[in-house]
């Protein structure tokens, strides 16, 4: 770190304080009074621990514990003050929607489901703010207050989490009803893909941490963009590959022509499988026969290719031609697959529906 040691190290210290830290407090070694700057903000006025959350609730301890555990939160220790007035409310919550809005393992299920999902968005921001802002910090008090403004924001945006979480939920509902089975609760009538990235892992041999880590953030990137505009959902990413559904074939297959197209990286090339069916849904996640013909479907895809199925490929608005039948892993029988084609290729095929590419 540049600069003047001793104004770093007086103005460090008049930052946390206005924070509300005390003096003592403050850690002597530079470095670590930075980097910790967040646990105090985190912190800030929290002053129960899960006994007094307890007692302030008539809950039973072991009850208080397991609710917050099955949503992934953990005290160290119980005698550590980790919680305030707002966890009360929580915790009333989630005895509340355990016992009484659920069966115990269905209540059970959907805390360990967002448990998860809020330990994901918590690590990824976290992760994005060390890899980003915090790598371009210049002196100690930079870092300080660029610590203490990203963690300020990431306050206010669990803040504004309701409010987001209220339009997934509308959204989720409308697609379930659109999609849902006639015969099986348990299923949904959807187009679900693969897109991965040939070449990845001989590629991630020779990169540095830095430039792997650009790689997967621009191929996730562009996922997303995609999803949203696509009426597509990317169901996970994991390093190179994406999972995702859509509730029509064309959609689904615009999605992963727009991977093909808008995708590049050294020796890193996207190919595709895309099947429509019935899929089994649970906590968000798809799984059944038609996605592991998806899942066989992108393997057996050459660089630059998408292979769908027979529900896919005789959609009107889906633009393919035939790949012959293949004898994919897990399948008995031979499947007949079909290549989607770009926009160039499908200029040439008679007219039959609009270019999914554009």
């Amino acid at each position: 770190m540049t600069g003047d040691l001793e104004w770093q190290r007086q103005r460090v210290t008049e930052l946390l304080i206005a924070e509300g830290v005390s003096p003592a407090d403050i850690p002597d070694d530079l470095d670590e009074a930075v980097s910790h700057v967040a646990d105090f903000v985190f912190t800030r006025g929290d002053n129960l621990t899960v006994h007094d959350l307890a007692d302030v609730t008539g809950l039973p301890l072991e009850d208080v514990i397991d609710n917050l555990h099955h949503l992934g939160i953990i005290a160290p220790t119980q005698d550590e003050a980790l919680f305030n007035e707002r966890d009360i409310a929580l915790v009333e919550f989630l005895q509340a929607a355990r016992a009484e809005s659920f069966q115990e393992s269905e209540g059970v299920d959907i805390l360990h489901v967002a448990g998860t999902s809020l330990a994901t968005t918590a690590e990824a921001a976290v992760a994005s703010h060390v890899q980003g802002p915090e790598s371009r910090t210049t002196d100690y008090v930079h870092h300080l207050e660029t610590n203490l403004a990203a963690s300020e924001l990431g306050l206010e945006m669990g803040q504004h989490m309701a409010t987001a979480f209220r339009h997934h939920l509308r959204q989720a509902a409308l697609r379930q009803r659109r999609t849902q089975s006639v015969h099986y609760r348990e299923v949904v009538e959807m187009s679900v893909g693969f897109v991965d990235l040939v070449g990845f892992t001989a590629l991630s041999q020779t990169l540095d941490p830095r430039e792997l880590v650009d790689l997967v953030k621009r191929f996730e990137s562009q996922a997303h963009v995609l999803a949203h505009d696509l009426a597509s959902r990317v169901v996970k990413l994991v390093g190179d590959e994406v999972m995702f559904v859509a509730e029509h074939p064309a959609d689904a297959a615009a999605f992963a022509l727009g991977m093909m197209r808008t995708y590049s990286a050294r020796n890193v090339v996207p190919r595709g499988g895309l099947a429509t069916g019935d899929l089994v849904s649970l906590h968000g996640d798809y799984f059944g026969p038609v996605v592991n013909l998806a899942a066989r479907l992108v393997a057996a895809a050459v660089p630059g290719e998408v292979l769908v199925d027979d529900s896919v490929a005789s959609n009107d608005s889906v633009v393919s031609e035939p790949a012959g039948r293949r004898m994919l892993k897990g399948f008995s029988d031979p499947v007949t697959v079909h290549s989607l084609l770009t926009a160039d290729r499908a200029a040439a095929q008679p007219a039959r529906s609009h270019d999914l590419s554009s």
